[in-house]
């Protein structure tokens, strides 16, 4: 249909040019007859119109050829930047299909594929240097190196997801590191106001002087941030132990001093915190008070032999133990004499916090032995069934109850932190120059010795009462056969009174009355763990009890 139209046009315009060409040579023929030219000269004129013609037409091919070949140079041009651009954005661009299209279309289309796709490049290429001039920040201020390099090619669609993912990851690092550097900047300010000290290095100068903003979170910096605020906590620790340490020493030489408590009070308010010129302040207290000390050093020995008497005494020390601190005795009042008594009392200081558990476990179990042995001599009162107001034996039988359920659990208790004790010294644990394990094994056995004893006695008195009635004949059981319903009181109390007589007479044969054990309060052990013998002695020992309160 084109080219039937293509056709019609040039017939169109060839019958046009050929009427043009027919009235302007009939137009040329009436001049040139008027002008009366002759056939010579009409002849040349025809020819140059001939020629002026041809050479038009010639002109205008040659025109139109040339808009051709640029037409064609234009495609060809398209087809190597189509190429260029499909290498460089690593994808391909169809070019098919235009073979049979006029030149125009095909210069057109490939015109508007390759604006399409210099589009996709320069958006790319723009989104790729906005994502380097991030990462040149970012590497400036981490102190790193560039993750890629894509200076000779456009990066893929792909290739910019993971450059920004890249990006993103290094943005959350750097706030990351900021956030860490701001905390440690806070405990660094809060410790450096405490110790009241000026920054002198350039490193801490940034730290605690600059903005947040002059802070490049690096590597390096990051290390030397640790450091500092290490060396810092470290400073301060320090500083804190040594100001407590020198604030105890002075309390004590102020206590030995006797020294007013205004004072005290308006120093210690004066020299509050950590800072150098308190711990100054506060050594040249203590060496104004140690010179004092020397003055008075013998009231200060006196005084401290009062507190490590006391320390031992806690810690339940052997006569003998107290005697090997030939120190105690000695009357050259000097100050290393007084620095021996004050090593011995941290000696025994230290020892008492350490073992804390066990004297407090030695203590309650003390406590249950003594109520265990109270209850069991009211046991042994004939009257206390006479006096039962406010229900006193039911209360007694609820104590014995809660002695038989929490004795053996306390004695437990001790003797696995005794045993911890032993492994770790290497050694037993004495109280007043005896192994606890030895005190308390001695306790029970007196204790079980007694109760044999005092079965014994209980035998005697009934065998004795046995033969009292035996002598007074049958007329008194008789007697007291015919009064059974009615009890005579004196009988009752003849009976309680030749018992109470008889247990008398017992107690005086016996040499070992009820148990009344002369031990100090803190003296307990537990009765062994380790051995099967000594534990069926305490199953033996608290059946042995509970049967004597029955009975």
């Amino acid at each position: 249909m084109a080219d039937f139209i293509s056709a019609r046009n040039c017939d169109d315009v060839t019958t046009s040019v050929n009427s043009i060409v027919r009235t302007s040579m009939e137009k040329l023929a009436a001049i040139w007859e008027e002008c009366g030219f002759g056939d010579t000269s009409i002849q040349q004129r025809c020819e140059a119109v001939k020629k002026h013609v041809q050479s038009l037409f010639d002109e205008m091919l040659e025109e139109e050829q040339e808009n051709k070949n640029l037409i064609i140079t234009m495609i060809e041009n398209y087809l190597k930047e189509i190429a260029d651009l499909s290498k460089d954005l690593n994808q391909e661009i169809s070019v098919n299909g235009y073979e049979n299209l006029p030149l125009c279309n095909v210069e057109r289309i490939l015109r508007c594929k390759v604006e399409e796709y210099r589009k996709i490049k320069q958006s790319r290429l723009h989104r790729l240097a906005e994502l380097k001039s991030k990462e040149e920040l970012l590497c400036n201020a981490l102190g790193i190196q560039p993750h890629a390099d894509f200076a000779h090619q456009v990066p893929s669609e792909q290739q910019l997801v993971e450059f920004e993912l890249y990006i993103k990851k290094k943005i959350d690092e750097k706030e990351r590191l900021m956030s860490v550097y701001q905390e440690s900047k806070s405990a660094i300010v809060t410790i450096v106001s405490e110790l009241k000290i000026v920054p002198v290095l350039e490193f801490e100068k940034l730290v605690l002087c600059e903005e947040d903003t002059a802070f490049r979170p690096t590597k390096e910096n990051m290390a030397a941030l640790k450091q500092l605020h290490m060396r810092l906590e470290q400073q301060l620790e320090d500083t804190k132990a040594e100001v407590t340490e020198l604030r105890e020493k002075l309390t004590q030489l102020w206590d030995r001093l006797h020294e007013d408590y205004n004072h005290r009070n308006i120093f210690l308010g004066a020299h509050r915190g950590y800072s150098a010129d308190t711990l100054r302040a506060l050594k040249d207290e203590l060496k104004r008070c140690e010179e004092l000390k020397c003055q008075n050093i013998k009231r200060f020995v006196e005084e401290i032999r009062r507190e490590l008497e006391c320390w031992w005494n806690k810690c339940s020390v052997g006569e003998e133990e107290r005697l090997q601190f030939q120190p105690y005795s000695s009357d050259c009042f000097t100050e290393d004499l007084l620095e021996l008594h004050e090593l011995e009392v941290q000696k025994f200081q230290s020892y008492y916090e350490q073992n804390v558990v066990i004297f407090e476990l030695v203590n309650q179990r003390q406590e249950l032995w003594d109520k265990m042995l109270e209850l069991e001599n009211r046991a042994n009162d004939p009257s206390r069934l006479f006096h039962n107001r406010g229900g006193q034996l039911l209360l007694e039988e609820k104590e014995r109850k809660n002695i038989q359920k929490e004795l053996p659990k306390v004695e437990k208790e001790l003797m696995k932190h005794i045993t911890i004790y032993e492994e770790q010294h290497k050694k037993q644990f004495m109280i007043l120059g005896e192994p606890v394990i030895d005190i308390i094994s001695k306790q029970w056995a007196l204790h079980k010795e007694n109760k044999e004893q005092e079965k014994k006695a209980k035998k005697f008195a009934r065998d004795h009462v046995l033969n009292v009635e035996s002598r007074l004949g049958s007329q008194l059981r008789s007697s007291k056969r015919k009064n059974v319903p009615v009890t005579p009181v004196h009988s009752a109390h003849k009976l309680q009174k030749m018992s109470g007589n008889d247990r008398t007479a017992a107690s005086e044969n016996n040499p070992h009355p009820v148990q009344q054990t002369v031990i100090p309060r803190n003296i307990f052990a537990e009765l062994g763990t380790n051995s099967d013998s000594s534990a069926a002695s305490n199953l033996t020992t608290y059946t042995d009890f509970q049967a004597t309160a029955d009975f």
